[in-house]
């Protein structure tokens, strides 16, 4: 594209180009551009911005915001630009999309705002983000992912830094009904933690139980329903800080002490089993597994033989033992 306008080429003024109007960008100012900095810093501004010239004077970027920012933190006084006199936005807009999808991969918000802003500004209707915008963006092009990168793209801007650094987008989309000072902490346990996309929806259910538990029951964890308070008072914050123990076990440890804050009887159904267990007096070769955290109706039992005699002798210590109260009590757990 650049070609078809090469003799138009003119040198303008940094400080002439407005770059907080951001109509036209794709980038999100927020990304890192220090690569591209090194480029423009060893070779100049090989590609030039394509900008439009306003009533002010002054000059809005339709192509090469990235490009600006980097010339701008680099001192440059005069940028090779070429002034456009379209007046068709949409086809504006698409020829920035154009030029920043074919040089490198755009984070799924860029994608979310564009979407956003074809629906809200130009009025496209949802057929056509699907059909025309969401395959050229390598997103499935469906109703769900639509909706979901319209709520990306409406987010408070403090989460929105988050989206795939490090949280998955749909952690990022319920942690808007916590308190700011929360989704800040959640975000540290994440990259800290290193933690990926299941291990942060356990731990996000977990919280958002307990947070909600707290908020509605005085005698929950923490009367004031914050997972910050929650944190510190669980003993969560302490193993947090234990830099004895790899990330991956801090986070088994604290996902465990939760845990137990949220099923409160679990310790207890779990100290009856094993003396319970303790009472049968079980040969090694029968062994019982329960279901974890004793959710579950059934126990599962492991018997290992090596001759026709021990499976029969088994079979006769199974028998006895069915018989007993403490196998009737060991059910009542369940």
């Amino acid at each position: 594209m650049t070609e078809k306008f090469l003799d138009q080429i003119v040198m303008i003024r940094s400080d002439r180009i407005d770059a907080q109007d951001r109509f036209y960008a794709i980038s999100l100012p927020w990304l890192s551009i220090d690569q591209l900095m090194r480029s423009v810093q060893e070779t100049g501004i090989l590609s030039p911005l394509h900008v439009q010239r306003t009533e002010s004077g002054q000059f809005r970027i339709i192509i090469g915001f990235r490009r600006y920012e980097a010339a701008r933190k680099l001192g440059f006084r005069e940028i090779p630009c070429i002034v456009r006199e379209e007046e068709d936005g949409l086809t504006l807009l698409v020829q920035a999309l154009e030029d920043n999808r074919v040089t490198r991969p755009l984070h799924l918000l860029e994608k979310a705002h564009l979407l956003l802003r074809l629906r809200e500004h130009f009025g496209l209707s949802d057929e056509a983000l699907m059909d025309d915008f969401m395959a050229l963006l390598n997103l499935p092009a469906d109703r769900f992912h639509l909706q979901q990168c319209l709520d990306l793209a409406r987010l408070p801007v403090l989460l929105q830094r988050t989206v795939l650094d490090p949280l998955e987008p749909e952690v990022v989309l319920k942690l808007v009904s916590w308190k700011t000072e929360d989704q800040e902490l959640f975000h540290r346990i994440a990259s800290k933690f290193r933690l990926g996309k299941n291990k942060q929806k356990k731990l996000f259910n977990l919280l958002d139980e307990l947070r909600a538990l707290a908020g509605t029951t005085p005698s929950g964890p923490s009367a004031t329903g914050s997972v910050s308070m929650l944190w510190k008072e669980s003993g969560a914050a302490k193993i947090e800080q234990d830099e004895r123990l790899s990330p991956s076990d801090r986070f088994d440890k604290v996902f465990e002490k939760l845990r137990r804050l949220r099923f409160p009887r679990l310790s207890a159904c779990e100290q009856e089993y094993e003396r319970l267990k303790a009472a049968l007096k079980l040969p090694p070769q029968i062994q019982f597994r329960v279901p974890r955290y004793f959710e579950g109706k059934r126990i599962d039992v492991l018997l290992s033989f090596e001759s026709t005699e021990e499976l029969v002798e088994g079979a006769r210590k199974l028998d006895e033992i069915a018989k007993t109260d403490e196998v009737r009590q060991i059910l009542e757990l369940l």
